[in-house]
């Protein structure tokens, strides 16, 4: 499959998720197997003024290629300019984010309240298609509410705008993250375009990635909450893919060997400040799979440093 120019060698891609799709982990699931990674959201207008804690979080390099970066914003000049910073960062894609269901972000216009206006829609893709190089791709959902289903015409203007993919969440912005998703919405939005369309949602095992792609039709699978403490899930999904072997489920060492790549990688990136108050965060979704995950919770909160971790983590991950 290509975006434009960028190739992707299978379907399996990671979604983007705020405060978790950071370069460490994007790294981690690009080698167990991700074709495709991308960043958290990141403001548009913060992006486009080079603010310095949002080109933090467009960290990257080469190793993870390909790599798409995402931002969100409602003004089409803003837009541009990030774009522009983006692809100066060295994304190969760029990612318009209009389906964020957070409140703050749809109280100010921006995210999933744009899928009301898939005019507006098609204004800030066809002026990000004009800035940049690299292909631009975007992240929706069905719709505003159960009600009003716009992705299929969301995702004929991107195209028409000249958008190379868009990713459908199946859940509508009211819903947010509450119940399942809809995968009926694929079929609808693709008998609409020619352009790629991906799904994304309610994926928690390599079945339902495959599902996916087979039974609904869509030409790739973002997995966002799915691989959390579980990166060997883009592994399982290409074996189920392909009618291999399923590979051998990780012990408790493999899954600490894992987490403590991740952390080590978090404290040589962005120190220990930063590094410890996320700390909790990224190390109990890789703890919830092992005995004595209470224990490991409560002694989380006490480390003070990347030493006090690893021992933790080797009482814990034996």
């Amino acid at each position: 499959m290509k975006l434009g120019r960028v190739s992707i060698a299978n379907p399996f891609l990671l979604a983007p998720m705020e405060e978790h799709t950071n370069y460490p982990f994007r790294l981690q699931m690009k080698r167990h197997g991700a074709a495709l990674v991308c960043t958290e959201r990141v403001d548009g207008v913060d992006v486009a003024a080079r603010d310095r804690r949002a080109l933090r979080l467009l960290y990257t390099t080469p190793s993870e290629a390909p790599r798409v970066g995402q931002i969100s914003g409602s003004d089409p000049a803003v837009m541009a300019e990030a774009a522009r910073v983006v692809e100066e960062q060295g994304f190969d894609a760029v990612d318009l984010n209009f389906e964020c269901p957070i409140r703050r972000l749809v109280n100010r216009g921006e995210g999933g309240a744009l899928l009301a206006d898939p005019q507006a829609v098609a204004r800030i893709t066809a002026a990000v298609v004009a800035a940049v190089n690299i292909p631009t791709t975007l992240k929706i959902r069905s719709g505003p509410d159960a009600a009003n289903e716009t992705a299929p015409e969301v995702a004929a203007r991107a195209e028409q705008a000249g958008a190379a993919a868009v990713e459908v969440h199946c859940r509508s912005v009211q819903q947010a993250y509450v119940g399942g998703p809809d995968w009926s919405v694929l079929p609808r939005t693709k008998e609409r375009v020619k352009i790629p369309i991906f799904g994304s949602g309610g994926v928690r095992e390599a079945a339902d990635a495959v599902r996916y792609l087979r039974e609904f039709g869509a030409d790739g699978v973002g997995i966002g909450r799915g691989c959390l403490g579980n990166p060997w899930l883009f592994a399982e999904c290409r074996a189920l893919w392909h009618g291999a072997a399923a590979p051998k489920s990780p012990g408790a060492q493999e899954r600490g060997r894992a987490l403590l790549e991740l952390v080590e990688e978090e404290f040589r990136i962005y120190g220990p400040t930063i590094a410890l108050r996320r700390l909790a965060r990224v190390s109990c979704y890789y703890a919830k799979f092992v005995p004595g995950f209470d224990d490991f919770k409560r002694g989380v909160h006490g480390v003070k440093n990347l030493a006090d971790f690893r021992r933790l983590a080797r009482e814990h991950f034996r």
